[in-house]
C-alpha cells in the first residue's frame, strides 16, 4: 500500500517537474551557434536598401556623408554592465549607410591612414570626394531596469527516504535605449536644424521565454516585435541605428522614407520641406512634377508641364483612387508624393524618364534651386550687373543665411533685407566688411569665409526680400528706400539703375 502512494506521489510530482521545465527554457541547453545569426536581420534592413532606391527614383542630389569617430556610448554604462550594451556604434552607423547606396554616398574618415598616406605620398587629396555632411551622435540614455516583477513557487515533499524538489522563478523586466544622432554641415561644422534622429527602444524580458519583446517610438512612428535574447540589447542598439541613419538621409534627401519602415507615420519636417518647394515651383513646374509622380506610378503621360488629356485622365483616375481632388493643390501633391512605387520596376521608369527629359517639348522636372530670382537686374547704359545668391530658398528661423554675390563690372554696392514686417536692415557693407567697392571676377561672401559674424535668420515667418543696388560712385545709407511692399521706391531712386533682387521664405 505504501508501495502504491509514493509511486502516485511520485508520478504527481514529476508532472508537474516537466510542466515546469516546459516554462523555463533557458534551463536547457540552447545552441548558440543557431541563436547568434538570427538577430543580424533586423525589421529595418530591407528599409535601409530601399532607401538607396527610393534616391534613385525620386532623383534626389548626391549624399555624400562621413561618420564622426568616437559615436559611442555617453552614459558610460557599457563598461559597468560588462558590455550589456555596445561601447561604440560608429562601426554600425558605417555599415547602415554603406548599405544604403543610390544616391547616398558615405566617404569613411580614418585620420590616421589619411596622414599616413599623406606621408609616404601614397596620394593627393585633389581627387578625393568631399563630403557634405558629418554624422555625429551615440548611446545617450540606457536605462537598465525600470521595472522588475516576479513571482516563484516552489514544491518541496519527503516520503520517506525518498524526496523530491522543485522551484520555478517567473521574472520579467523592462530596460529602455536611447540614441541621438544629429547631421553636422562639413563645411561649417554647424548642425542643420531639424535634421536629426532621437529614438528608443524599450525591450521586456521575461526569463519564462527565450526572446525579448520590443517597443519601439520616435517622434514619427512606433513598432513592435520580437528578438533573440542571446543578443537582446545589442541587436535593439543595430534597430536603432539603422532606423536612425533611414531617418537621416530621409530628412535631409526629402523624401517619404517613412513608407519604408513598418508602422510608421509621415514625417512633418519632410512634409513641410516637400510644400516650401512646392509653393516655390510656377505652376507650369507644379504640373510638370505630378507628371513626374503620375509617370513614375506606370501612367502613360508626358512630362510637359501642359495639363493636357493624358494628364488630366491620369489625375482624375488617381484622384479617385486616394480622395483627393484632380486639380494642382497641395493635398493632391501630396498624395502623389507619397504614393511613388518603391520596385525595380519603378526604379527603370525613373531612369527613361531622366534619359528623356532633352526631349522637345519637355520640360525640366523641378529641382530646387540654390537661390530664388525675384528682381531681374535694372540696367542702364553701360553700367553692370548685379547677381545675388542665397544658398536655400526657404530657411527655418534659427538658421544661418548665406549670402554672395557677382559684379560683371567695378562698382560701388549696397545691399539691404526687407523683412515680412517692412523692417530694413543693410546687410553690405557692414563692421566687417566695410569696404563696398567690387570687382569683377570675385565671389564675394555675406559673411565672408572664416567671419567672426553670422546672419542668423529671425522672426517673423513670411517672405524676406533682398535688394541691392550698384553705382560708380557710393551710395549714401539713406538712398535705399522702398515702399511698404518692400520694392524699390522708384520716386526716389530712379538715378540708380544697376539693381537686383532676391526672395526667400521664412518657415
Amino acid at each position: 500500500m505504501l508501495k502504491q502512494l509514493y509511486i502516485g506521489c511520485c508520478f504527481t510530482l514529476i508532472t508537474v517537474l516537466v510542466a515546469g521545465c516546459g516554462l523555463n527554457p533557458q534551463n536547457a541547453d540552447i545552441d548558440l551557434n543557431e541563436t547568434l545569426p538570427e538577430a543580424k536581420v533586423t525589421v529595418f534592413s530591407d528599409a535601409v536598401k530601399q532607401i538607396g532606391m527610393m534616391t534613385v527614383i525620386y532623383n534626389t542630389p548626391k549624399l555624400k556623408i562621413m561618420t564622426k569617430k568616437g559615436m559611442d556610448d555617453k552614459t558610460g554604462t557599457s563598461i559597468a554592465t560588462s558590455a550589456e550594451i555596445p561601447r561604440e556604434v560608429t562601426d554600425m552607423v558605417e555599415s547602415t549607410l554603406n548599405g544604403m547606396g543610390g544616391n547616398v554616398l558615405f566617404i569613411p574618415y580614418d585620420p590616421e591612414f589619411m596622414q599616413n598616406t599623406v606621408l609616404t605620398g601614397y596620394t593627393e587629396f585633389e581627387d578625393k570626394i568631399v563630403p557634405q555632411v558629418l554624422v555625429s551622435g551615440g548611446i545617450t540614455e540606457f536605462d537598465r531596469g525600470l521595472v522588475t516583477k516576479g513571482d516563484e513557487f516552489n514544491v518541496d515533499a519527503q516520503m520517506g527516504q525518498y524526496g523530491i524538489e522543485f522551484s520555478d522563478q517567473n521574472k520579467s523586466s523592462l530596460a529602455s535605449v536611447t540614441l541621438d544622432f544629429n547631421l553636422i554641415d562639413f563645411k561649417t561644422f554647424t548642425g542643420i536644424p531639424r535634421i536629426q534622429a532621437i529614438n528608443s527602444i524599450k525591450l521586456h524580458k521575461a526569463t519564462k521565454e527565450d526572446s525579448l519583446g520590443f517597443t519601439l517610438k520616435s517622434v514619427t512612428f512606433g513598432a513592435k516585435g520580437e528578438i533573440k535574447k542571446v543578443q537582446g540589447r545589442h541587436a535593439a542598439v543595430r534597430m536603432l541605428v539603422q532606423l536612425s541613419m533611414v531617418q537621416l538621409a530621409g530628412r535631409y534627401l526629402k523624401l517619404p522614407y517613412w513608407n519604408l519602415l513598418p508602422g510608421a507615420e509621415r514625417d512633418e519636417v519632410v512634409i513641410d520641406q516637400v510644400l516650401s518647394d512646392f509653393y516655390a515651383m510656377s505652376p507650369e513646374q507644379q504640373i510638370a512634377k505630378i507628371q513626374e509622380y503620375l509617370y513614375l506610378r506606370g501612367e502613360n503621360v508626358t512630362v510637359n508641364g501642359q495639363m493636357d488629356g493624358a494628364t488630366q485622365n491620369a489625375l482624375q483616375k488617381f484622384a479617385s483612387e486616394k480622395s483627393v481632388p484632380a486639380t494642382v493643390d497641395q493635398n493632391t501633391f501630396l498624395a502623389l508624393f507619397e504614393s511613388v512605387p518603391i520596385n525595380h520596376q519603378t526604379q527603370q521608369r525613373a531612369k527613361v524618364l531622366q534619359a528623356n527629359l532633352g526631349a522637345p517639348g519637355a520640360v525640366a522636372i523641378y529641382q530646387p534651386p540654390t537661390y530664388m530670382p525675384s528682381v531681374a537686374p535694372v540696367t542702364g547704359p553701360d553700367t553692370g550687373t548685379i547677381t545675388l545668391r542665397t544658398d536655400k530658398s526657404s530657411y527655418q528661423i534659427g538658421e544661418q543665411l548665406n549670402l554672395s554675390f557677382t559684379v560683371d563690372k567695378p562698382m560701388f554696392v549696397r545691399i539691404a533685407v526687407i523683412n515680412a514686417k517692412g523692417g530694413v536692415s543693410t546687410l553690405f557693407p557692414n563692421p566687417y566688411q566695410s569696404d563696398n567697392y567690387c570687382k569683377p571676377g570675385v565671389a564675394y561672401s555675406i559673411p565672408p569665409r572664416g567671419a567672426d559674424f553670422t546672419l542668423d535668420i529671425g522672426g517673423p515667418a513670411g517672405k524676406d526680400k533682398i535688394r541691392a543696388v550698384g553705382s560708380q560712385k557710393p551710395i549714401p545709407a539713406d538712398a535705399m528706400v522702398f515702399t511698404s511692399q518692400g520694392e524699390f521706391d522708384e520716386t526716389r531712386m530712379a538715378q540708380y539703375t544697376v539693381r537686383a533682387g532676391i526672395e526667400y521664405m521664412i518657415r
